[in-house]
């Protein structure tokens, strides 16, 4: 029972947290891609983020999904963004820059199946992505793809939320559903208390 409410806890945690980060640019009447405030600083160089865009594959001991070895999902927020990690061997996970975070998606095997998805719908869009030499967090109301290749760090972004008649999203939709399939899966395994 205990264990139980520790579960429901840390999934009631991850969910208010990124409902607050949504939330505080409502709250404000401020329209995504305005700037209210600052978003913080992108982690520290010792971060697992930071550690990802700067590894290779071999590196790390991640056997490629056609060519693709993860990918980071980032969400900017009014008061920080919302990362979603998917890598090629089943890792799964998500970091609130404000704190917070859920790991050990690849034991939940709906989250790993989900992440798999995610690399190999980011293999498939890769003429959608560019270069990326540079990887500050995405700013409000925005959403950036950090595709790692066997070639190098390659980059994609939009609006969170699609616009009517904007045809610049309808690239990104399949790398959108699959992250938050990963996303839904991360919450689903901490519901049921399998991960934290």
């Amino acid at each position: 029972m205990k264990g139980l409410l520790i579960a429901a806890a840390t999934a009631a945690l991850v969910v208010a947290g990124v409902y607050v980060l949504n939330a505080t640019d409502e709250q404000r009447g401020v329209a995504p891609g305005e700037t209210a405030g600052q978003v913080p600083e992108a982690p520290d160089a010792g971060s697992l983020r930071d550690q990802l865009l700067h590894s290779t594959a071999q590196q790390l001991g991640i056997t490629p999904v056609r060519g693709v070895w993860g990918v980071l999902m980032e969400r900017g927020y009014a008061k920080g963004s919302a990362t979603v990690i998917a890598l090629a061997d089943g890792t799964a996970s998500m970091y609130l820059s404000t704190g917070g975070a859920v790991a050990g998606g690849k034991a939940y095997p709906p989250a790993h199946a989900a992440e798999l998805r995610l690399c190999e719908r980011a293999a498939e869009s890769e003429a959608d992505t560019i270069a990326a030499r540079d990887f500050p967090s995405p700013a409000k109301g925005r959403v950036r793809f950090y595709v790692l290749t066997t070639a190098g760090v390659r980059v994609a972004e939009g609006d969170i939320l699609p616009h009517p008649g904007d045809g610049g999203n309808e690239a990104l939709a399949p790398l959108m559903a699959a992250g938050d399939a990963v996303l839904d899966g991360l919450k689903d395994a901490t519901s049921k208390g399998l991960i934290r």
